[in-house]
Order: structure tokens, then C-alpha cells, then sequence
């Protein structure tokens, strides 16, 4: 008997219905085989037919300076996760732009990676010793990276450098090349005379350098002026001070003569500002509320040309020597060291950055004619000639470095 068309159909879909039903068990059986093996042979990531929507970015070009033990760059690196779930950080490797293929310049990951980075939003970074914890991103957010590179006496630093970050779920970006020699380095004399001077907080990448990881944002724009300042400190036998520790004068830097740096131009100056009673915190406790204003205090700033300028902040109110729009020699004495502004105790605090006011521009190296480093922990003592002093060093300016 013929089939009519409706019967040919339905024979049809029946067919179809247990082709159906043989694919659908023989994949269950699949997956549970699949399952089974699961624990000892995990599946790789799914591949996304897209690229990560991960964005890498350097908001502000590095210059290498010179150090002890080579040539030093410090920089920022802006990771924001532009997917819909969070990512987690794996490991960063900083490559040579030119040469990828070779050996990384530095490489962070473990507790070492957990030290460089700060989540927008959050705390600041702190040292988590040798203990590594999972960084993640969240979608939208944003982590900033504080990268280092040294490259060892007598190797030269490359002229551009590239970030490869690698994720938990397998996914690897690589990108935001930037150069290596963006600003002119200014050849500065001592801003301070004398021996015994500490240089605290300088550059250096450490996690509780409150210079290096100082961000702020201002008119937009995330900006580090701080990031190779330094807090210029008198010592004796390890201390600061003798005698009653919340007395200014008991500061072995307090009303110390402050120098020019360089044959220069003043641009900027502000006095007036009490000092503040020594105390750090919960004992800090500031002759006037500190604002954004005012952190500096009494502040001298000179312009070195090729739009660089020099901060000299935290002066003692009376000292300063200097009119705006008047030209300084290097070496003069242009104010005395004090405490006013946000300073915890009596010293200088003194940077180089890309603009006037205070905090607005990035902090951009220097090197130092000559000096002498006479200690410090990690730091080998010898005379230096246009480099930049690091973190902690104790200088001898009483005789400029000359032997």
C-alpha cells in the first residue's frame, strides 16, 4: 500500500527521531568517559574566537638613569579588563621590544607580583614577604603594575621595552611598547651641604615606597610626581635626632642651608607655613590641617629647562632667599631645611618633574654630579659621578664626591 505524503513524513521524522536518540546516548556516553578522566586530565581553556579584552597601557614614557649596579628604569603599567568576568594574574614578563625572543629583562610572578601591584580602588600595595596571593582583576576594573628593570654595568638598557602578561585561565597579551630615553636626564648639583645625608624613600621599587607608588589623580589624569623624589635626612649614629624627639631642633637637618641644583630660574615660590611638631602617625599632629594644597609647605621651585623643574618642599617659613622670576646659580643657598606642609619631621623633600604645581606633574629622573656614598644597607660606599643616588644611601655632599 502507497504511503501517502503525510505518512512519509512521519516515517521520515520517526528515522530522524531515533537517529537522534542514538547521537544524544552515544554522547552521554562520551561524556561520561569524558568526566571520568577529568580529575587527572582537566580540558584546556576554551579558546575564545576573539582576543583577550584585556587593554595594556603606560600612561607616562620612562627615562633610565644610571645607578651603582647599572642602568635603572622605573614605570607604570595600567591593566584593565574589558571582558565580563574577572581574570586573574599569572606572571608579567618585561621582553626587549626588538628582540622578544630573548631572555626577559625582568620577570614578576608569586609574591613578587603581588608586590607590584595596586587594584584601582584599593588600599595601597603592600609587601606580602614571601607570600603570594591570587590577583584578581574584576570586569572593569583596572590594576596598576609598578615595574623595575635593571640592566647590569656595562649592558645597555634597550632602547624600547614591551609587557607580556600572562592570566591563570591561559590567555597571554602583549603589548604597550614604549621607549627607554623619553626625557632629558639634567646633571644637578647637591641640594644640600654637608655629610650624613640619608636618602629616604628614594627610587627605588619597593612596595612601602610612598614615593614611587605616591599616585594621584588631578584634572583627570593619573600622575606620580613623586617618583624619583627624595626625603634628604641628617644622621648620626643611625638616628635623625638626639634628645627630645618632638622637638624640631632635635633634627640634625632642621635649618640646614638648602642649595641650588642648578644655574636656574625661580618660578615658584610660597612661605609662611609653620613648622609642624616632629610625630608620626597616630602622634603626627600638623601646625595647620594638611590639604592638597599645602602638603609641600614653604616650597622653592626652579625651572632646569626642556620643561623640568625642581621641587624643594617642607622649607623652614623665613629662610627662603629667593624671589619668583629671579636667576640662581648652582650651589647658592636659596633656603633652610624645615618642617612644614606634610612633613612627619624636619627634612627636604626634593623632586624633579614636568610641571609647577605641586603633585600636578610625573616625577622624572636626574643624576647628581658627584657624590659620596659613605652607607647604607645594601649599598657599596664609593665616590659617584652622574648618578642618581637610590633608596637609603648615606651621602657625604661635604666635599662634593671629590677624593
Amino acid at each position: 500500500m502507497k504511503k501517502s505524503p503525510v505518512d512519509a513524513v512521519t516515517s521520515i521524522t520517526s528515522r530522524a527521531k531515533a537517529s537522534m536518540m542514538v547521537a544524544l546516548l552515544a554522547s552521554l556516553a562520551c561524556q561520561m568517559t569524558s568526566a571520568s578522566d577529568a580529575a587527572t586530565h582537566p580540558a584546556p581553556p576554551h579558546a575564545s574566537p576573539f582576543p583577550p579584552q584585556i587593554q595594556l597601557n603606560v600612561p607616562f614614557a620612562p627615562t633610565a638613569f644610571p645607578g651603582e649596579d647599572g642602568e635603572h628604569l622605573l614605570y607604570e603599567l595600567q591593566v584593565t579588563n574589558f571582558e565580563n568576568t574577572p581574570i586573574t594574574l599569572d606572571h608579567v614578563d618585561i621582553l626587549n621590544a626588538i628582540h622578544t625572543d630573548t631572555a626577559p629583562l625582568a620577570s614578576f610572578a608569586g609574591h613578587l607580583l603581588n608586590n607590584i601591584v595596586r587594584l584601582a580602588g584599593a588600599d595601597d600595595v603592600t609587601d606580602t614577604g614571601n607570600v603570594a596571593k591570587p590577583i584578581n582583576i574584576n570586569a572593569g576594573a583596572t590594576a596598576v603594575l609598578f615595574l623595575s628593570v635593571t640592566a647590569p654595568s656595562k649592558a645597555a638598557m634597550p632602547e624600547r621595552v614591551v609587557q607580556r602578561v600572562a592570566f591563570t585561565n591561559g590567555e597571554v597579551v602583549e603589548g604597550a611598547a614604549v621607549g627607554t630615553h623619553s626625557s632629558t636626564l639634567k646633571v644637578l648639583g647637591a641640594p644640600v651641604v654637608g655629610t650624613d645625608w640619608i636618602g629616604d624613600d628614594g627610587p627605588s621599587n619597593a612596595a612601602d615606597n610612598h614615593h614611587r607608588r605616591g599616585i594621584f589623580v588631578v584634572d583627570g589624569n593619573m600622575t606620580i610626581s613623586r617618583r624619583f623624589a627624595i626625603d634628604w635626612k641628617q644622621m648620626e649614629q643611625g638616628l635623625p635626632y638626639h634628645g627630645d624627639i618632638h622637638a624640631d631642633r632635635s633634627y640634625y637637618a632642621y635649618d640646614k642651608p638648602v642649595l641650588a641644583v642648578a644655574t636656574a630660574t625661580v618660578v615658584y615660590v610660597r612661605d609662611g607655613l609653620p613648622d609642624n611638631p616632629p610625630g608620626h602617625f597616630p602622634n603626627f599632629h600638623p601646625a595647620r590641617p594638611v590639604t592638597f594644597d599645602n602638603a609641600g609647605g614653604n616650597t622653592i621651585v626652579l625651572d632646569l629647562g626642556d620643561g623640568q623643574f625642581a621641587h624643594y618642599y617642607h622649607l623652614k617659613a623665613g629662610t627662603i632667599q629667593v624671589k619668583k622670576g629671579q636667576r640662581v646659580n648652582i650651589g647658592d643657598v636659596i633656603a633652610h631645611v624645615g618642617a612644614s606642609g606634610d612633613a612627619r619631621e624636619p627634612h627636604l623633600h626634593f623632586e624633579v618633574t614636568t610641571a609647577i604645581p605641586l603633585l600636578v606633574g610625573e616625577g622624572i629622573p636626574y643624576v647628581i654630579d658627584h657624590f659620596k656614598v659613605i652607607g647604607g644597607e645594601g649599598h657599596s660606599p664609593g665616590v659617584r659621578r652622574n648618578e642618581t643616588p637610590l633608596d637609603g644611601m648615606l651621602v657625604d655632599f661635604e666635599n662634593g664626591g671629590r677624593d
